[in-house]
């Protein structure tokens, strides 16, 4: 410990000494230089690295942007849709693509940047050894002209004086022969570090953007294709996709008698894809009304609610039977399921419930699969099939 200390003495001391221009020092202008290009390549080495990282996170965080996008493209793209096996398939290639890429830019340039950066403290800390080699050198060479210049010569301190010095310049000699021999083939070596680095990351963004760019390609055809099939192909049409999945709720009820059907069945008419619907009562051939959402496309249905509160009227006064002589009663209905209205023009209305048809007021917009009909004193619309004609 004493040693130690006194070796941390010697060189505190010195350095003020050198400080204060009161003891020379050892330069050499060489290793001046190695140490300066050393600094300035250990700086811009670590703020490439910094933008490498930089760049790598951006990379993941589009990566994950794009992932979420074409999940939710893929999940809006409908299953009845041209190319939708095709366009499922291509957004999961572009998705491995950017996987791929991102994966490739951390194993050929993050990481080997990484190893390539840990060498600057390693040499940092043998500079900063050989800086302290140099003070004991420059500490035994003063202690040794000291000694020589005293009046009286203390022949034994002077000899070891000499073994110190001798000693403190081996080592310096050893580590500094090193570094002038690291230093500079450090230095040669950065031209190589950012050609091959940088091609890495060029040449994998080249190939990803090749391979993004024939799969976007594909994609765009697809929904070109898709386009085209929709001006041509009338399913593609509101009224007919909802006729479609009316029908086919309409298949699942049937699988069960005890629920009751989602969507009336009333007038003949053919589906989207050319073929008929299935069939009740004989020969007869049924498909699904317009949903209520369907219906609010048409020109909305004026309520004359004054003409309801009349027929009630008449009907009241004539003991029930004027509404059954009024003009435009046609028949009964009873409720065969419950049905509750979505919108303000409907009827509600329970198994069970007797409801007076009567007709439209105007016959054109008369609504397939729908009666017009009088209940608890107010008129609506209501789905056929929902009732059976007493």
């Amino acid at each position: 410990m004493a040693k130690v200390l006194q070796k941390h003495a010697g060189r505190a001391k010195e350095r003020i000494l050198q400080n204060l221009g009161k003891a020379d020092r050892t330069t050499d202008e060489d290793f001046d230089l190695c140490v300066k290009n050393f600094n300035k390549q250990q700086a811009a080495v670590l703020r490439l690295q910094k933008e490498f990282k930089n760049y790598h996170q951006c990379l993941k965080a589009m990566q994950a942007s794009q992932k979420s996008l074409m999940d939710t493209v893929c999940e809006l793209y409908e299953p009845c849709w041209i190319g939708v096996d095709r366009f499922l398939v291509k957004a999961e290639d572009l998705n491995k693509s950017f996987d791929d890429f991102c994966e490739k830019i951390n194993n050929q340039v993050l990481n080997p940047v990484a190893a390539y950066t840990v060498q600057f403290p390693e040499y940092s800390n043998k500079i900063s050894k050989r800086n302290r080699k140099l003070l004991d050198y420059d500490n035994s060479r003063h202690n040794l002209q000291n000694l020589e210049t005293m009046r009286k010569r203390e022949e034994a301190k002077i000899s070891k004086a000499k073994e110190q010095l001798e000693d403190a310049r081996s080592h310096f000699e050893v580590i500094n022969t090193e570094l002038h021999d690291e230093l500079p083939a450090l230095y040669d070596s950065r031209v190589s570090f950012f050609v091959s680095y940088l091609q890495c990351l060029y040449l994998a963004e080249a190939q990803w953007h090749g391979q993004a760019s024939e799969l976007l390609i594909d994609i765009n055809s697809i929904l070109e294709s898709l386009d085209e099939d929709s001006k041509k192909d009338p399913c593609y049409k509101l009224k007919n996709m909802v006729k479609e999945s009316q029908a086919h709720e309409q298949e699942k009820d049937c699988e069960d008698s005890k629920s009751p059907p989602h969507t009336p069945l009333f007038s003949p008419e053919k589906e989207c894809d050319g073929s008929s619907s299935g069939s009740a009562s004989g020969s007869a051939v049924f498909s699904t009304p317009p949903t209520t959402a369907d219906r609010n496309l048409r020109p909305n249905m004026t309520s004359d609610t004054k003409a309801v509160e009349v027929l009630v009227e008449e009907d009241k006064l004539a003991g029930g039977d004027t509404l059954q002589a009024h003009s435009r009663f046609l028949y009964k209905v009873k409720g065969t399921y419950k049905y509750v209205a979505e919108d303000l023009d409907e009827l509600s209305f329970n198994v069970g419930d007797i409801i007076d048809v009567i007709s439209y007021d105007d016959p054109d917009e008369q609504e397939e699969g729908w009666l017009m009909g009088v209940f608890e004193g107010k008129k609506g619309l209501f789905p056929a099939n929902f009732t059976s004609r007493i």
